[in-house]
């Protein structure tokens, strides 16, 4: 893989929908001034009706920047090379949408986990964007730690966290809005990266984290196995994502036995079998084969 940590396009948000997130969104400071190249996304001027085109929503993964430049490391890229490769395909910026979660810094990846609050901003920013854009519909590409986060986003309702606020509640589930979900490289079984460091980092946590459990004693975390037992679905049309040679997965993507990149009742998988390709090529070397599954299911125009 070879990052690219100049893509040509001009990041951040627009005027116009930065002004948009202030009047509705102000809260959640979606357009992260902490950080460097932290979003993506808007139109110059407001929407009066939907779209031309369904919208993308882009949910990077753990310690990521949404469009990131190579500032905090050479794989903190984010979805900057998807983003171009769609807008190299008549995409516009008024389409494409990305916010940073957590704090981009890879040093302290094992404190995150599926927190209230990573849950909660993720799913406002994908209600702002449904809102600001006035489209029915959304396609949503996810990576890494960014897959488990969106599918509880999508799936919606109760959860619990210590942490946070105790028991909380997403609201009702945005399936339908939802026409293409995509997610690559997630830990959905857990990771098996967990089996030895245990369940002390956050990231491995019993309840919120990517803890595998040791069947059939001991289920996943609480949240992995709510998320399946959730009977709503992340999006019309499901898509995962493997890279054979994930690095940072490793186990050849396997977690007792199972494919923890699979999500339950999945329609498609993208799989990249090249020693070339790992989790973060798996990220940026997608956008073709995620371009044909849209133009497929119907889901690139309105």
């Amino acid at each position: 893989m070879n990052p690219q940590s100049q893509p040509k396009f001009q990041r951040g948000f627009s005027k116009d929908f930065k002004a948009f997130l202030d009047q509705n969104y102000k809260f959640w400071s979606f357009h992260r001034p902490d950080i460097i190249s932290g979003c993506y996304g808007g139109a110059e001027a407001r929407p009066s009706e939907k779209p031309s085109k369904i919208p993308i929503i882009f949910i990077h993964g753990n310690s990521d920047v949404a469009v990131g430049d190579g500032s905090y490391g050479k794989y903190m890229t984010g979805f900057s090379q998807q983003i171009e490769y769609f807008l190299s395909l008549g995409y516009q910026k008024q389409d494409l949408y990305a916010t940073t979660w957590g704090d981009a810094d890879s040093t302290t990846a094992s404190l995150n986990y599926h927190s209230e609050n990573y849950l909660k901003y993720n799913r406002a920013f994908v209600e702002a964007v449904l809102e600001y854009t006035k489209s029915p519909y959304v396609n949503i590409i996810s990576h890494s730690m960014g897959v488990t986060l969106a599918r509880k986003v999508i799936k919606g309702g109760t959860g619990h966290d210590e942490l946070g606020s105790g028991r909380y509640d997403l609201g009702d589930p945005l399936t339908s809005q939802v026409k293409v979900f995509v997610g690559l490289a997630g830990g959905n079984q857990g990771l098996s990266s967990c089996y030895t460091s245990g369940t002390s980092l956050p990231t491995c946590g019993l309840t919120n984290g990517f803890y595998p459990g040791q069947p059939p004693l001991v289920g996943r975390s609480t949240f992995l196995e709510e998320l399946d037992s959730n009977s709503a679905k992340e999006g019309k049309y499901i898509v995962t994502g493997r890279a054979n040679y994930d690095e940072i997965i490793g186990g050849n993507n396997l977690v007792w036995g199972k494919y923890t990149t699979r999500i339950k009742n999945e329609n498609q998988e993208i799989v990249f079998s090249s020693a070339n390709i790992g989790h973060f090529g798996l990220r940026d070397e997608a956008g073709p084969d995620i371009y044909a599954i849209l133009k497929k299911q119907d889901a690139i125009n309105q």
